[in-house]
Parts: structure tokens; sequence; C-alpha cells
């Protein structure tokens, strides 16, 4: 079975509301891309993944370019390496281009997948869970939105969270970073955590993001620390850049404070593990580890849990971004990963493919199909979106 055709086409992936800054980055809005590629066998098998990485730097016409040269022709068994119905490295004809694109590998799990009837969740070593746990992560500066609320306007989404069945969220701090003065957007970022636990209860798992927004004022990351503690934060996370002396600092900070909060980064890492990160691990100065699901794809990450198995260090992926497409490949990714956490959810209005699994009580139900479980809604795509198909053959 080999590879015949591929397309790709930038799909608008759509939040349910609109979505504020972060500590450096503008307002995120309504909407974002998911460059949407396909891969068809002369079989009729068809897998899906997004571009999104390599769009985030490149062309169309690059991207095009590259899976015509890479891909058509390719047989779908020289992609991965399989063992005993397991994937354990990548295949004959695949060592250099996933290590250069790690993103297709998650694609070469899909045909996989559908061209033998077995599912990712199998592929990754078996179902360790039968609902993966998400959290609400829509949380931006969202009183930057509506100011004459302030504070009370990020309590406000988190009780809505918490009604549309959450048990978990992501609040975005670092204020202070861009926005606000230091001490005033340490002050907010106070504010905020402490409205939000009173808003959504006790039972009720909060993180804080803070996007490096307290580098340089370890001072003003202390007090945020202290004065959060009844909070009872479960993880902060990019709350400085990662360097071991101030996660060392960070974590001198926690004993003094009585924080007993997991630390945890890693989402800007492009070549995991890399040497700083890894010297976090080694030095115990980490509960969990991030990189992004999507652009580092699922062999990556099965090479990073491996590499973190004995270290205390959990499996976190970031998904911010990656649209209704990440959120399948954490289901995946969650469903057969012992250490995994929490599934990063944007929330996305579903599109081209299909619904959701049931939530409930802050958890997807497992569904295992073939690939990743992803049909494309063929009679949608034709009608909103196939003007912008490209394709190579």
């Amino acid at each position: 079975m080999k590879i015949t055709e591929v397309s790709v086409t930038p799909v608008p992936s759509h939040y349910r509301k609109e979505l504020g800054k972060n500590a450096y980055i503008d307002n995120i809005g309504m909407q974002r891309l998911e460059w949407v590629l396909r891969a068809r066998t002369d079989a009729g098998v068809e897998g899906v993944v997004i571009a999104n990485r390599f769009m985030g730097r490149g062309r169309v016409e690059d991207l095009l370019r590259l899976v015509k040269d890479e891909l058509i022709g390719m047989e779908i068994d020289s992609m991965l390496r399989v063992e005993n119905g397991v994937v354990t490295g990548p295949g004959s004809a695949t060592k250099r281009l996933f290590r250069d694109h790690g993103w297709l590998t998650t694609l070469a799990f899909d045909l996989y997948g559908k061209a033998h009837s077995v599912s990712a969740i199998q592929l990754l070593g078996g179902k360790v869970r039968d609902s993966v746990p998400a959290y609400d992560t829509t949380l931006y500066f969202q009183d930057f939105l509506v100011p004459e609320k302030g504070a009370k306007r990020v309590a406000e989404e988190a009780a809505e969270a918490r009604e549309a069945g959450y048990r978990a969220l992501k609040i975005k701090t670092g204020r202070g970073g861009r926005w606000m003065l230091p001490e005033a957007g340490m002050r907010r970022d106070v504010e905020v955590v402490l409205g939000v636990r009173e808003a959504v209860g006790p039972d009720f798992h909060i993180y804080v993001d803070a996007n490096f927004g307290y580098d340089g004022h370890m001072d003003l990351l202390e007090d945020f620390i202290r004065e959060t503690e009844p909070a009872n934060i479960f993880w902060l996370e990019e709350m400085i850049t990662h360097d071991v002396d101030g996660y060392r600092a960070m974590r001198e900070m926690q004993a003094k404070h009585g924080s007993k909060a997991l630390l945890v980064c890693g989402e800007v890492d492009p070549n995991p593990i890399s040497d700083t990160f890894q010297d976090l691990i080694d030095e115990g100065l980490i509960d969990g580890y991030q990189p992004d699901i999507v652009s580092a794809g699922l062999l990556k990450w099965m090479q990073i849990d491996r590499a973190l198995s004995g270290t205390g260090v959990r499996s976190i992926p970031h998904n911010f971004g990656n649209g209704t497409y990440g959120t399948f490949v954490d289901f995946a990714f969650g469903a057969a990963t012992e250490s995994f956490v929490s599934l990063e959810d944007e929330r996305n209005i579903p599109h081209i493919y299909g619904s959701f699994p049931e939530f409930r009580d802050g958890a997807y139900a497992v569904e295992e199909k073939p690939g990743l479980g992803i049909e494309i809604d063929e009679e949608l795509f034709q009608s909103k979106y196939s003007a912008h198909e490209w394709k190579v053959s």
C-alpha cells in the first residue's frame, strides 16, 4: 500500500469565546487555522495530520514540495517499525524525515493504524485508562477584554468551565511581563487566582501558566507563591525561563511558603529533550515536561515518556494552537500513557473531524478506532473548505 496523493487545506478552528492576551502575546481572538494535510493511498486509506509546525515558518509551496518529494510513493509499512503490534521506532524509509519533521510521525500512526485496522492507542502500547482527563485552557487575560469587571471576569469564566463539566483549568498569569507594571501585574495575578478558587470551589485543580512573565522579578514571584498558597495551585508552569539556578530558587520558595504545586515547563523545547531540560530533570527541579503533542509527534513522545521513566517527571504535552486535531492526538496519547496528567483542551467547536467522544466529570471517554479515529466529513469539507485545497500526486 503506497501513498499516491497528498493535499493541504487551511481550515479555520473556532473557539467558543474570544481569548485575550497572555504575558507577551496580544489577543488570541476567536479562531486559528489548522493546516490539514490528507495523505491518500492506492487502496483508498487516508491519514490526516496538521502541518501547523511547518507553516509557522514555511510557505504552502515549500510544504507541497516536501510532501511530493518525501511522501508520494512511500509504502505505509515502511514508515514505522512495529514489533508485536507496538511502534518501536521510525521505519527504514523515514529516519531522516522524522528527525527533521517529527510532526509527520503522527500521520504515520494514523495511516498505519487504518491500514491494519488497529488504533493509535494500541500502537502506543495499549490502553491504560478508560477516559482521558482534560482541563480548560481558555482563561487568558480575560480581565483585559472586560476591564470594568477586572479579575471578576476570569472568575466568571472559571465558574462557566465548572458548569460545563470541567474539573480542572489553567489560568494565564504574568501580567507584569508586558501589559502592566511588574508589581501591579503580580497583584492582579494573585487576585485572579484567589477569585477563581472561590468561584470553582475546593475540589477542582487550578493550573497557573505565566509564559515567563516573572523573568527578572524573582522577588515578585516569591510574593505570588506566598499569597496564592491558600488557593492550593496544582502546578506552576513557565513562571520563569527554564534555568537550573532559577528553578532551584523556586523550589526554595515553595519549601519556605508551603507550596506543593508541581513545577512544569518544556513547551518551547524545539528538540526534546534538550540539554537544559535534561539538567532540570536530572536535578529533580521539574515535575512535568511539556513539548507540544503535534509538533514533536507521537513517536517522539513515546521516546520522551520512556526517557522520563523513573525520574518522577510526568508527561504533560502542550496542545494549545493544535485545534480539534490536537485534541484527537491527545486522546490517543493520554489513553496509552501511564504518566499522563491531563489534556490541554481549547474547547474548539468540532468541524470536519466530527464530534468529540462523550465528556463527563472532567474527562473524555476513550474510543478505540483505527488510527486516530479521524474521518473527514467529506460533505462539509467540499462545501466549505475545498476551494483552498492544494494537491500533489
